[in-house]
């Protein structure tokens, strides 16, 4: 082959050749913003997006700078220092080491000389992706209608557009499973709001930092399949509002609870709960008082006194028990506190076909 022939040869666009089908999971396979740049190659193309896309992660990581996420980490690695010598004094009932006030002084130093670039960043970026959110989300009407199944929304601080996005995302867009994630604060929502929406498909929702305004049975709940819970959402009123509004729930997830929770007694006589899986949720006991579709249960984390009542269907329960802290990571500073095994198996627990015990540390004792 003549050198001019091998130009032209590389040059050629064979890619488009290939059968929608094809191209369309190569699409699939491609992020929001690469997806997005292929609607400019050519006519098929943007069709091929218009047509395939409906997956979409649209999160501020994405615009912060590698330098803002090497300053976090400096002050995340400062911090770990800091507590992994406080919890080793424990032992020794002592805070007068060295060590532990250098460590200290340290972290301190660091967070107040970095927060203020960091904030900084986060506030820059922040204004750049409410600009693309609003660009995606709050389109005109003439806009053509795009299919949105998925949809993940990362943001780190508070917008204004944040009860628009939501309204937007669920009762014009019809997304079906929504993520949304707030960083460094939390948000308030009235799922109310979507009552009026003829176009709601909500089945799966995630909310991580993000609770609801406690409403008489919004009807979005009412379709809801899977829920997830993170962090500030999971206050127990709002977590216990939800479940009696969520009649076709089947699948509830609950994680990383940021403080001491009371105990969690659920009684759901008519729910269709299937599935409840409780991540570092940081709570005095858990009761299973009244659950008659539950089939799976899973609890990690720190040690909970766990109770069971009216479970017929219950048949797998996982239970991972570390010794940890407050913060649901490991515990470096050996508690004396031990855990009899049958705190986990209190009330009358049903006949298991599946039953996994993870147990680690120091803080649980034999049977009695």
């Amino acid at each position: 082959m003549r050198q001019g022939e091998e130009h032209n040869s590389c040059r050629e666009d064979k890619i488009s050749s290939l059968l929608n089908e094809i191209l369309i999971l190569i699409i699939d396979k491609l992020d929001a913003r690469t997806a997005t740049a292929t609607t400019i190659l050519s006519k098929q193309w943007q069709d091929l997006y218009t047509h395939s896309h409906t997956g979409f992660d649209l999160t501020v990581d994405d615009i912060l700078p590698p330098r803002y996420h090497r300053l976090k980490q400096v002050v995340v690695e400062a911090k770990a220092r800091y507590e992994a010598e406080k919890n080793a004094l424990k032992l020794d009932g002592s805070y007068a080491s060295r060590d532990w006030l250098y460590s200290f002084k340290d972290w301190r130093w660091k967070v107040c000389l970095l927060t203020p670039i960091l904030q900084r960043y986060e506030r820059w970026a922040m204004r750049r992706y409410v600009k693309r959110v609003n660009a995606f989300l709050l389109a005109p009407d003439n806009v053509q209608q795009r299919s949105i199944q998925k949809l993940r929304l990362q943001a780190c601080g508070r917008s204004d557009f944040t009860d628009q996005w939501i309204t937007e995302a669920i009762g014009r867009w019809g997304v079906e499973e929504l993520e949304l994630v707030i960083d460094n604060s939390s948000w308030r929502y009235d799922f109310r709001l979507l009552d009026g929406c003829k176009n709601v498909r909500l089945k799966r929702l995630v909310l991580s930092n993000c609770y609801h305004r406690f409403a008489p049975n919004p009807l979005t709940f009412q379709s809801l399949t899977s829920l997830t819970l993170c962090k500030e959402s999971l206050r127990m009123l709002h977590v216990l509002d939800i479940l009696e509004n969520c009649a076709q729930l089947v699948d509830l997830r609950l994680k990383d609870s940021g403080c001491r929770q009371p105990a969690f007694n659920i009684v759901i006589p008519k729910s269709q709960l299937k599935s409840l899986q409780l991540d570092n949720y940081n709570t005095v006991s858990v009761h299973l008082a009244s659950v008659p579709y539950l089939e799976t249960f899973a609890c990690r984390g720190q040690p909970t006194i766990i109770r069971y009542g009216d479970v017929p269907r219950l048949r797998h329960v996982s239970l991972n028990f570390l010794q940890t802290g407050d913060n649901g990571k490991d515990d470096s500073s050996r508690s004396n506190r031990t855990y009899q095994l049958s705190k986990f198996f209190r009330g009358a627990p049903p006949s298991l076909e599946y039953l996994v015990l993870q147990l680690r540390g120091r803080q649980v004792s034999s049977f009695s």
